[in-house]
């Protein structure tokens, strides 16, 4: 799924973007929308130019002498959790030196240091950034933003990576929406070519499509069946186990009319991955929160007596929130599992889930 967020850019408000996979995308037009779809019922007459529109005095420009060289940095394939950075040109072809007036990411997930800092005249400045991803799959997006002094434009440099375990799913979620694919299969491929044998799905011991044996191989093709569920729900997140060095839990969304998932928090991510675990071990994980303003987390708890957490810091940049939360096993038994704990602000509480594997 793609989502993205538009702000109006003021003196302190800033254009922003961020998007990553997970479900189709819903756009939704309301009378409080900021977009407004119009039909014109008169054509404009032949010898009648369109006047242009005006532009917003607290609005920069879209365009501007200021050139970023390469304008967009594709990182590709990256493993989840990892920090990525690269260097790009901030190009200036005037006769004078300009000065970068403010340069802000859209998210807490991205680093610079570039406001206050000058180009030189006809000359360039490079500009260091790094994007820090999150620990579960999907397609990530963030924008730096940057304003000039002395003239009108905003430069935005946009950072575009995909998250992927060594193990990919193909296709990457499971579409359970019709009574006849509540079982089915998908195919895992080890993307490093390194052999490797899936242990589990949802919990119970992997099984071919074709029957065969479950033998080390760098491509798998694996039966999933929700029919067999009895009362229980079909879950958000399938969970697979692998006994791959890198890629030991993987998992795929499914999209069924009862795992809809619409918190009350703006959340990055659904869910995020504890790892593998040993009995009362912790894990230490970040959960980006978007379109935060002014909230702040009172606490995060679990909703489940076997396990506990704990908020230990939140990073806001004014848009966005980066909270660290610790993951802690009290009684979970063995396997893969998925739970959810909630996130709680002074007017708001949403659940988030939390997936892993006791051994």
């Amino acid at each position: 799924m793609k989502h993205v967020a538009l702000a109006a850019l003021a003196s302190s408000a800033w254009l922003v973007s961020l998007a990553h996979a997970d479900e189709p995308t819903r756009v939704i037009v309301s009378a409080h929308s900021s977009i407004a779809l119009t039909q014109a019922t008169t054509p404009p007459s032949p010898n009648t130019r369109p006047a242009a529109a005006p532009q917003s005095a607290q609005q920069p420009a879209s365009t501007g002498p200021i050139l970023a060289d390469p304008p967009n940095v594709d990182f590709g394939l990256i493993e989840p959790g990892k920090t990525v950075s690269a260097t790009i040109k901030l190009i200036n072809p005037l006769d004078r030196p300009v000065k970068i007036k403010l340069a802000k990411p859209s998210c807490t997930c991205t680093t610079v240091d570039m406001t206050g800092k000058v180009i030189p005249a006809k000359g360039f400045l490079e500009m260091p950034m790094s994007l820090k991803t999150a620990s579960s799959v999907g397609k990530r997006s963030a924008k730096i933003n940057m304003v000039f002094e002395g003239f009108d434009q905003l430069l935005s440099v946009e950072l575009i990576a995909e998250t992927a375990y060594q193990v990919r799913a193909n296709p990457p979620f499971i579409d359970a929406l019709a009574p006849e694919r509540m079982k089915g299969y998908f195919e895992l491929i080890a993307r490093d070519e390194q052999p490797f044998t899936v242990l589990t799905v949802d919990g119970a011991p992997a099984k071919h499509a074709d029957g065969s044996p479950m033998t080390p191989a760098t491509r798998h093709v694996v039966v999933y069946d929700f029919t067999q569920l009895g009362t229980r729900p079909v879950p958000p997140y399938l969970i697979v186990e692998t006994d791959h060095p890198k890629s030991p839990l993987v998992d795929l969304r499914v999209r069924h009319e009862t795992t809809r998932i619409m918190p009350t928090l703006s959340f990055a991510e659904f869910r995020e991955n504890v790892g593998v675990l040993k009995p009362q071990d912790s894990r230490e994980v970040e959960v980006q929160i978007k379109n935060m303003g002014a909230q702040r987390l009172t606490g995060v708890e679990s909703l489940d007596p076997a396990f506990k957490v704990e908020l230990l810091s939140q990073t806001s940049d004014g848009e966005g929130l980066l909270a660290k939360i610790r993951f802690t096993d009290v009684s979970l038994p063995k396997g893969t599992f998925l739970r959810a704990c909630r996130f709680k602000t002074a007017q708001k509480q949403a659940d988030f889930l939390l997936y892993g594997s006791m051994h």
